[in-house]
């Protein structure tokens, strides 16, 4: 008998594990099932939200609640945009269609911007081989392009300003022919003697004035006094001296007065729209190969200071390179 207690003592007894298992496995179905029912009451609540057919509502309101709120918006929106027009049309009485707000008269824009051609805006340099033709055609083909919008001019708007200016409701001509051997294709690269042209860019109101003293830098250049010019030169003296002694030609050497200065309405017309610059062509007669050189042009006239000229104003920089063999 002891030997058989002892026996069943020895006997584990069952472990509790598979009914703890199984309690935790409901638990997880009950939330699982709440989880689902949960979410079918949020579609089911969002639906009525949508459009509840007791209350016949649409997103909570119903069409009296939303008559109210399209016109208070719809009366909100008109007063700002008539708010929004009546500083339209204040604004629209300080300009003036004849001039711009601020001009040269009015001591703004003292002096004019210098342009050129050609220029290339993605490189910002003139770099070219003579011998090589498609080396320098992007060149010429610019300038060929630009020279073409001052052909056939026709006299309903185009009057000649040689000698006096252009009459109320007409414009100046610029006749190439006066650019010398830079009005003709190719225009001096395949000798490796290439040309720029130089223009004031359009400045209100602006125009030459007589010098006191002509600088003798322009009495070379058979300057007229009471015009206006531009004159390059090597920026350093390494620069200098790469051109030789700034060898350059011009032609003409002078924008005449008789151009100046732009209006951009004259008697009704869009003058901006058919406006053409005076030209002065420079032309780099004798130019040191494989040497970068920096040219810097600066516009000149009795009423352009030295102190006046700043970068991109009344000056430009030009990177001009001209190669030689292989290179």
């Amino acid at each position: 008998r002891h030997q058989r207690q002892r026996a069943e003592e020895s006997i584990p007894s069952s472990s509790p594990l598979p009914t703890k298992m199984a309690s935790k496995a409901g638990q997880d179905d009950k939330e699982s099932q709440g989880f689902i029912a949960g979410l079918q009451q949020q579609l089911r609540d969002f639906r009525v939200f949508l459009w509840d057919p007791t209350r016949k509502t649409v997103l909570g309101r119903n069409a009296r609640s939303w008559g109210e709120v399209g016109l208070f918006y719809l009366i909100f929106y008109s007063c700002l945009a008539c708010f929004f027009s009546i500083t339209l049309v204040v604004f629209y009485q300080t300009l003036s269609w004849e001039q711009p707000t601020y001009w040269a008269g009015l001591k703004y824009m003292k002096i004019p911007s210098v342009g050129f051609r050609p220029n290339i805006k993605t490189e910002g340099n003139i770099a070219f081989n003579p011998s090589q033709a498609k080396s320098y055609d992007k060149y010429v083909s610019q300038l060929q392009d630009y020279l073409a919008t001052y052909q056939n001019l026709t006299d309903d708007y185009y009057v000649d300003c040689t000698s006096s200016p252009a009459p109320q409701g007409k414009l100046c001509k610029f006749d190439t022919s006066v650019l010398g051997p830079c009005a003709t294709y190719p225009y001096g690269y395949d000798q490796g003697k290439p040309c720029i042209l130089l223009k004031f860019n359009r400045a209100y109101g602006w125009e030459p004035a007589l010098y006191d003293t002509v600088p003798d830098k322009l009495k070379d250049m058979n300057f007229t006094n009471g015009a206006g010019t531009v004159v390059c030169k090597g920026k350093y003296p390494p620069d200098q001296n790469a051109l030789n002694g700034n060898d350059i030609s011009y032609y003409p050497g002078e924008f005449p007065a008789t151009y100046f200065p732009f209006r951009g309405n004259i008697g009704g017309m869009d003058a901006i729209a058919k406006y053409v610059n005076p030209l002065i062509a420079a032309q780099f007669n004798n130019v040191t190969t494989n040497t970068n050189i920096r040219v810097l042009c600066e516009a000149f006239s009795g009423n352009i200071k030295a102190s006046d000229r700043e970068e991109d104003i009344g000056r430009l920089q030009i990177d001009l390179r001209v190669s030689a063999g292989a290179n």
